[in-house]
């Protein structure tokens, strides 16, 4: 599951994921939406960061990448 995809699956928790990961990697509100909807893909560093975060691998969060 992509990364856009694995944060919207989360009705609930979805803006605390987006709040940790401003927090985690010292961005904005706006700059994680922004990876959300795909308009650009965070760093190598952030990925590392989120999917540790997230508990998933940086390839199943961004295969493209």
């Amino acid at each position: 599951m992509e990364f856009k995809e694995f944060v919207n699956s989360l009705p609930n928790q979805r803006n605390e994921v987006i709040s940790q990961l401003m927090l985690l990697c010292r961005v904005s509100r706006i700059t994680v939406y922004r990876w959300l909807r795909g308009d650009f893909v965070p760093d190598a560093l952030k990925r590392k960061v989120i999917a540790d975060y997230l508990q998933m691998s940086e390839k199943e969060l961004w295969p493209n990448v």
